[in-house]
């Protein structure tokens, strides 16, 4: 009988083949998509950050 693979470790495995291949594909876009992600998590650590800060 053949074993259906586990989604667990399908996921990741899938995104990392759509990544890889957007940046063989498209490394321009890929490099804008990766700064406005990297820019995107900047904001959410700093608002997190003054979040923290202004608790006590």
């Amino acid at each position: 009988m053949i074993q259906t693979p586990k989604p667990h470790r399908v996921v990741p495995i899938l995104l990392t083949v759509c990544a890889l291949f957007f940046i063989i594909r498209q490394p321009a876009q890929a490099a804008v998509a990766a700064t406005n992600a990297f820019h995107g998590l900047t904001v959410v650590t700093d608002a997190l950050m003054t979040f923290a800060s202004n608790l006590g």
